[in-house]
């Protein structure tokens, strides 16, 4: 025997007994909560290169997109979107007459439950008790329903539930689990839960991409920002309607020990109902202060007026080869009117103005100040005179002098003639 033989078999390394430690925390989860605080506490460092109110508004935009992302996600991961837990004393393993007084606990998500088995004590030969098993029925392996039984064709929570027998996992724990395997008659939770998930998650998928152009679309156009936060709150909304409706059979209640399991709504559940709501209702209220108060949205956002359209009002417009033309209010959507018409090619029609395509709604105010209405014109001219429309405003003035220094001469020789 050499020095470095000891505890090796055969000249193989050295072995050591396993060391198994309790479940404590999802993994999953706590690593997207670590992933959402550094992407907030980054955020939060650069708060204070940002001046004035526009703290206060970038700080509020940043960290509730921030939230409503963490929901989407965590939402799609987590684990209690249905929850139950009971305690009660309980055989602990098979061919074993001895129970045991234990806390069991079922946590359902999107693609697999969650079965958790802790004793309040030591037991048989002072074991200390406490299990947590995961049973997935869906996810990046599977999400289809498979065969009845336990073959290799077969579903992958029976397929897991063989697995868990062939452990040797607590009475208890296989005892909960066979309740997902079943699919006969109308028995068929697991096709349920696993239906429910499968269009839940899909839902939540659709919002993440769709709150991420929500967040674009507020940085440019504000009005198409709140349609997107609304179709991202209903989105979600959905995926919790298609979970709670999407059912077979009977409620799901497991007796076990001297208590029945009851499952009801977990945090997931609420959670994503809650913000899929204040999306809506969020977005609404958005819309509607952009289409009445469009000041207020674009300094809340840090968004400019949107590009103008060009609007010809009603006028006359005259050349020297054609006969009077009276123009519509039709809008140009290439901006000014171009080399096409030539009567704007050396003249500035002062009817003519900037109208904001944000005003083409009778429910929204304009966002730019309103151009005075021009002066009405008596004095038009015509075809064979010759002279340009602004050339007879200009004469009118002259016109009213003349009349009013005849009338002054008139009342001169009456009152000669008294």
């Amino acid at each position: 025997m050499g020095f470095f033989d000891f505890n090796r078999v055969d000249g193989g390394p050295t072995l050591y007994a396993s060391n198994k430690t309790a479940v404590t925390v999802d993994v999953l989860e706590i690593g997207f909560i670590f992933a959402i605080c550094i992407l907030a506490f980054s955020f939060l460092v650069i708060l204070p290169g940002v001046r004035g109110m526009q703290r206060l508004y970038f700080a509020l935009k940043v960290f509730f997109s921030i939230f409503v992302l963490a929901v989407i996600m965590l939402g799609n991961f987590g684990m209690e979107w249905e929850v139950s837990e009971v305690e009660t004393g309980v055989q602990y393993k098979a061919f074993h007459n001895e129970e045991i007084h234990a806390t069991i606990g079922v946590k359902i998500g999107l693609r697999a439950a969650n079965i958790t088995l802790k004793g309040d004590g030591k037991h048989l030969n002072s074991e200390k008790i406490d299990y947590n098993e995961r049973f997935w029925w869906g996810g990046e392996r599977q999400w289809t329903q498979g065969r009845n039984f336990f073959g290799p064709f077969a579903g992958l929570v029976n397929r897991e539930f063989r697995e868990a027998q062939f452990k040797g996992l607590p009475y208890p724990i296989l005892w909960i689990a066979e309740y997902f395997t079943l699919d006969g008659e109308n028995i068929r939770w697991g096709r349920s839960y696993r239906l429910s998930g499968f269009y839940a998650h899909i839902m939540l998928w659709t919002a993440f991409p769709l709150w991420i152009l929500t967040n674009i679309l507020f940085c440019m156009f504000i009005r198409y920002g709140a349609y997107f936060m609304m179709l991202t709150g209903g989105v979600m909304l959905l995926g919790n309607i298609l979970f709670a409706s999407l059912r077979f059979g009977p409620e799901l209640k497991i007796p076990i020990g001297t208590t029945i399991m009851t499952f009801h709504y977990g945090w997931c559940f609420w959670l994503t109902l809650a913000v899929g709501l204040i999306c809506v209702v969020l977005g609404a209220i958005i819309l509607f202060i952009d289409l009445r108060l469009p000041d207020l949205t674009g300094t809340f956002f840090g968004v400019e007026s949107d590009p103008d359209e060009y609007y010809t009002v009603e006028g006359e417009l005259t050349t020297d080869d054609s006969p009077k033309e009276v123009s519509r209010l039709v809008p140009s959507k290439n901006g000014p009117p171009t080399d096409d018409n030539a009567i704007y090619e050396n003249y500035e029609n002062p009817y003519r103005r900037r109208i904001s395509t944000r005003g083409v709604s009778r429910f929204q105010k304009s966002r730019k100040k309103p151009v005075a209405a021009p002066r009405r014109r008596t004095a038009r001219s015509t075809p064979s005179s010759g002279l340009h429309p602004d050339s007879a405003i200009r004469e009118e003035p002259e016109a009213e002098a003349d009349q009013g220094g005849n009338v002054a001469i008139q009342m001169e020789d009456i009152q000669a003639q008294a």
